[in-house]
């Protein structure tokens, strides 16, 4: 049985006091004032930090993020703001139950978002939530994105409970998936330009990068948000910087540097240089 947005949770005054301020470690402060008592509503409707109704597992910790504040990578979502105008498009790939499209949706109300989330829970699940909101220009695709045209298969790394969080595009067994190019799907829909590019698929991200090479080449993605995990950080930049892209992180001021070295587990901003007008 679906539970009914109508009858959302009602969160702690306090809660949705704090959660206006901007704090520092804001995430860490919730969690231990509120994590345990917001935690047994279980799986829920719950009004989340962007005031948007949604369906959340609060015994989740990372679900609670979503409630607390901006969801991990409160430099960027400031960025991505000011970077993009209301008529954007915007490709989100691992959107798993939409932790980040929440945001990146109400930033762009005149724009597009392509939605990518081969699992097919994390999809589902998805896909209720924006039943619920119209306003948000959505577009979910349920396939992962490579370098071929295909089919392939999708393994969990991760118990159920993480919705999708973890599972990994796999050629050694798991749930059968479709696998599709960035190129194809956005020629095939009449983009020309894609203004932001959050690329988060559990290791799989160079194979995605690949299937781009087009929209890449001709500069016609304005910026790329990737993950750069799995030790292919480097490979990433690498390739990257050959197409004419470069990597930037965000320090602790949320201001963007161009690093020296690149921490273990990251999430790059790469930028064309010199800069496409309007890109900084």
């Amino acid at each position: 049985m679906k539970s009914d947005p109508k009858a959302s949770v009602t969160l702690p005054l306090l809660l949705r006091g704090l959660r206006r301020l901007p704090l520092p470690h804001k995430l860490g402060i919730c969690e231990r004032l509120f994590g345990r008592k917001i935690a047994v509503h279980g799986v829920c409707w719950v009004e989340t930090a962007t005031h948007a109704v949604w369906k959340l597992d609060l015994e989740n910790a990372t679900h609670r993020w979503i409630v607390y504040g901006q969801y991990e990578g409160g430099a960027f979502l400031d960025w991505a703001r000011t970077f993009l105008l209301p008529d954007a498009v915007v490709v989100d790939s691992g959107a798993n139950i939409g932790q980040m499209l929440l945001y990146l949706a109400e930033f762009v109300p005149r724009g597009r978002v392509l939605a990518f989330e081969p699992c097919k829970e994390a999809a589902d699940w998805l896909e209720e939530c924006l039943q619920i909101h119209p306003e948000f220009s959505v577009e979910l695709l349920r396939l992962a994105l490579g370098d071929t045209n295909g089919s392939g298969f999708l393994m969990s790394a991760g118990p159920p409970s993480i919705h999708g969080a973890w599972n990994q595009v796999s050629e050694a067994g798991g749930d059968p998936i479709v696998i599709g190019r960035l190129d194809d799907v956005v020629e095939e829909r009449g983009i020309k330009r894609v203004d932001l590019w959050k690329l988060d698929v559990e290791g799989h991200e160079l194979s995605a990068l690949r299937g781009a090479d087009s929209l890449i080449r001709r500069r016609a993605v304005r910026a790329i948000y990737v993950e750069l995990g799995y030790d292919h950080g480097p490979q990433i930049v690498e390739y990257l910087a050959t197409l004419g892209y470069q990597c930037f992180l965000f320090d602790r001021t949320g201001r963007l540097r161009r690093p020296r070295a690149l921490p273990a587990h990251i999430n790059g901003l790469f930028l064309p240089q010199p800069p496409i007008s309007g890109t900084e």
